[in-house]
């Protein structure tokens, strides 16, 4: 399979460049600055499906997702149990007017697109797709510890973005060497 660059995909933009993050773990292209973070939410959070907004955990593969591209049959999810694990809070209306919806819990490495001034101040671009841990301020966004943690990472046959919460979450694809 070819290396794209996600982003690209995920924004709607191939050819246009975009405002991705080179170091960003989502992009296959970015050559190895790493082991990859992790991606997923945490237990709990709400996802826009076709039947209305169901926590995470109640999802199955199979099941209609809303996404930006409009709905699509989630392929796999895959749940990770820590005992231990550092999460990005982003507080309730910091990404936009109820964006998110309440306070989300996400993976450092889970990758948020961003369609305002922090795409244009970080990337020179009006719409951008970077790591959760790269929003982190202090105040609004913040790395918190967390114990027992349940984290649900979602795939597709594509590369998707989907509604967690209000937020807008790109959903690296379902690859051979990731399953």
């Amino acid at each position: 399979m070819p290396t794209t660059n996600l982003g690209q995909k995920f924004l709607g933009t191939e050819g246009k460049g975009t405002g991705m993050d080179a170091d960003a773990p989502f992009s296959r292209s970015a050559g190895g600055a790493g082991a990859p973070l992790a991606v997923g939410v945490l237990a709990g959070t709400m996802i826009r499906t076709l039947d209305g907004v169901l926590p995470v955990e109640y999802l199955t593969p199979g099941d209609r997702i809303v996404t930006r591209a409009g709905a699509r049959r989630l392929t796999a999810i895959s749940v990770a149990q820590r005992k231990s694990v550092d999460l990005i809070r982003i507080r309730a209306s910091t990404m936009g007017h109820v964006r998110p919806d309440q306070d989300i819990f996400l993976s450092p490495g889970q990758p948020v697109i961003i369609r305002d001034w922090r795409a244009q101040a970080l990337y020179g671009v009006p719409v951008a797709a970077i790591p959760a841990s790269r929003l982190a301020d202090g105040e609004f966004v913040l790395a918190e510890p967390h114990r027992n943690a349940q984290l649900f990472t979602l795939r597709f046959d594509e590369d998707e973005v989907i509604y967690a919460e209000g937020l807008e979450l790109a959903c690296p694809a379902l690859l051979p060497e990731l399953a």
